[in-house]
């Protein structure tokens, strides 16, 4: 390793006469903007022009390179420094095209910018070779050809070659060309020159200098190209890594990528920090694909993951990719890239099929979401689903494909704080919330208007309006019945808000019911506000009715979920009881704790009988949702995991009981001599 200290422009490129500059394809792009570099550069320039010393230098940090012949070239392959040297190429070419002769213009074409003993259309005719992404741009600046450059072009090679052309003309008709060519000359650099290939990757993942910071997905494109030559780097480039780039506005949002198809293909997450040496290890294990094979597979998801976040929704199942999209989660992001993968490549799973697990995760997301659960676990649980809805499928085919993606976001979670929640919960929870503060409410509300509408309506240009003003006045807390804190709670919730247009939301303000309905007959077209329009008054119960029938709307539209099937269970484990007129069902697990199946029945005497042993646990279990009244009966409308046999038995018929004596098997006999 070789390093010094060395003026950027007065020796160090002028020194490489002869040898070529190249940015490798692995480089991100051109990232250097005037806003946050070039303005700072200026200014630092103007310090050296005005120097009275004619000494001063001011120090751009390293630029670290890696030496290679190819075909009897030199190629100075850039591992850290890009930004500055292709600032400093740009400035070099500003400064040739506002020489004022042709003279000082060779000169610096010369000193700097092009190797003559190399004929025209030589590949090493230029002493800058770009990246690929920014080849075309720097070459019309290199090539003289100003005339073709788009001014409005969203290139930052060409936006800084116009700032840097524009303010270093000023600077020459202020100071002279010779005088700001000189402070030029005096940037400085410490340039650090690599003997070989190993120490050049090492240093590129540990660089985080005064430059951009490396994402993960830098150092990933690093890894995948920088052993290959600089004309494999540019195929691979072209056939694949700039297809992720046409996909991804910059290289955060395709880290991102990269953390969902990782956990995608491993189970589980890797944090931010570690997501390169997660990547690096899962890169090197697949010994099944090859390189090409492996950058197809990336480009192919990161389709997937276009086509579901990032198009807009189209087609036969338009309003399945419209509600996952304004869910505008990422939670399921490793899920669904896989689904894509069954459906469209391996083409395990129909379309009907893979739609309906979409539409099965949006009622997953959307329920928990109006339940107000917290998404923190289930953002880290959707691999762990992924890793069990393709073992079940392996196993009991990817037909049941549908039934089992409920079997395990649903059946398998019903105990836990991960479930779907039930109707019950809904009702009890969404009704008191603030609503207004939920980033779906508005989403919910035009759901609901548009439901059954053979043409959607446009709700663009409407807002959220309170019917109850926020603000409360003694007209208000008459009318609603409710003061201090209780108003608040209720002037939030989902009944008390409704869309009307924007300038009628301004004009409705805290005026009493009926201006507010005078006002509102710009959007009776709007059936909720018709509803509303036809009311006399506004209150309480007004409210907590519009807040129950918009819940019940939620319900219809996104229905609690139930699997046909246990797919971990034995069928000859299935057990059965019947006794005084109930019957019930379940599964005997190996641990002897035993699945109630939904449909069971139980005794009346469970729920009538305070004094009776279970009566308080049945009573949570309808606190919950888990145990409903119906017309026969109180019956479980959930699958429940009971501790043990006799407990299962005592829940069913109340009282202490010897569930073993109780439960029978599919042939008659009690449990405790068959299982």
């Amino acid at each position: 390793m070789e390093s010094n200290p060395r003026k950027l422009l007065d020796e160090f490129i002028p020194e490489a006469m002869g040898k070529q500059f190249v940015i490798p394809v692995y480089q991100r792009k051109y990232t250097w903007t005037v806003k946050k570099q070039l303005i700072q550069l200026m200014k630092d320039l103007v310090g050296l022009i005005e120097d009275e010393t004619k000494q001063k230098q001011h120090f751009l940090g390293t630029v670290v390179y890696l030496e290679n012949v190819i075909e009897y070239k030199t190629e100075r392959s850039i591992v850290d420094g890009q930004q500055r040297i292709v600032t400093m190429f740009l400035i070099a070419h500003a400064m040739k095209s506002i020489a004022d002769n042709e003279f000082r213009a060779r000169e610096i074409d010369e000193t700097y910018l092009q190797n003559y003993s190399e004929p025209l259309g030589s590949k090493y005719r230029q002493r800058l070779y770009p990246s690929v992404a920014d080849g075309n741009d720097y070459l019309i600046i290199a090539e003289g050809r100003y005339d073709e450059i788009d001014q409005n072009s969203s290139s930052n090679i060409v936006k800084n070659f116009l700032y840097l052309q524009s303010e270093l003309k000023v600077l020459v008709h202020k100071y002279g060309f010779d005088r700001v060519l000189y402070a030029l000359k005096r940037f400085t650099i410490v340039y650090i020159k690599l003997e070989d290939r190993d120490n050049a990757q090492q240093i590129f993942e540990s660089i985080n200098s005064t430059g951009e910071r490396l994402t993960a997905s830098d150092l990933i494109r690093n890894f995948i190209m920088m052993d290959k030559s600089n004309e494999e780097q540019t195929t691979l480039y072209r056939k694949y890594w700039r297809r992720l780039e046409e996909v991804f506005d910059n290289s955060k949002e395709m880290e991102d990528f990269f953390r969902y198809y990782l956990a995608a293909m491993t189970g589980e997450y890797s944090a931010k920090h570690v997501l390169y040496q997660a990547f690096k290890n899962y890169w090197r294990n697949q010994d099944e694909l090859n390189y090409e094979e492996l950058l197809d597979k990336l480009v192919r998801y990161s389709g997937y993951f276009s086509s579901l976040y990032l198009k807009a929704p189209s087609g036969k199942y338009l309003d399945i990719l419209k509600d996952f999209q304004s869910i505008e989660s990422m939670m399921p992001a490793p899920f669904v890239l896989e689904l894509s993968e069954w459906f469209y490549y391996d083409q395990k799973i129909t379309e009907s099929q893979y739609f309906e697990v979409i539409k099965v995760i949006n009622v997953y997301q959307i329920r928990r979401y109006f339940n107000g659960d917290d998404t923190s676990r289930v953002s880290k649980s959707f691999p762990t689903y992924l890793k069990n809805v393709k073992k079940y499928a392996e196993k009991y085919g990817f037909e049941n494909i549908v039934d089992i993606v409920i079997y395990v976001l649903v059946t398998k979670n019903q105990s836990n704080n991960m479930a779907l929640p039930t109707d019950k919960s809904l009702k009890s929870k969404f009704v008191n919330m603030n609503a207004y503060a939920m980033r779906l409410t508005r989403w919910l509300l035009e759901k609901i208007e548009n439901k059954g509408n053979s043409a959607t309506l446009d709700m663009s240009e409407l807002s959220i309006e309170h019917i109850m003003p926020q603000a409360s006045t003694p007209y208000w807390e008459e009318k609603a019945g409710v003061i201090g804190e209780e108003y608040t709670e209720l002037v939030n919730t989902i009944g008390n808000l409704t869309l009307v247009s924007k300038p009628d939301n301004s004009k409705a303000g805290n005026k009493d019911f009926e201006s507010k309905k005078k006002i509102f007959e710009d959007t009776l077209h709007i059936h909720m506000n018709k509803s509303i329009h036809d009311l006399d008054s506004w209150d309480k119960g007004a409210i907590e009715s519009r807040s129950n029938h918009i819940i019940e709307e939620l319900i219809l539209m996104y229905p609690y979920l139930r699997s046909k099937e246990n797919y971990e269970q034995s069928k000859n484990r299935n057990i059965y009881l019947s006794s005084k007129g109930v019957k019930a069902t379940g599964y005997l697990n190996e641990d002897e704790t035993v699945v109630i199946y939904a449909g069971s029945e139980i005794s009346q005497k469970v729920k009538n009988n305070s004094s009776n042993l279970f009566h308080e646990d049945i009573q949570d279990l309808i606190d919950k949702g888990i145990v409903e009244e119906t017309i026969g009966g109180l019956q479980f409308v959930q699958d429940y995991l009971a501790s043990s046999v006799s407990k299962a038995a005592g829940l069913i018929l109340g009282g202490s009981k010897n569930g073993w004596e109780y439960w029978k098997d599919s042939d008659g006999m009690i449990i405790n001599d068959s299982l």
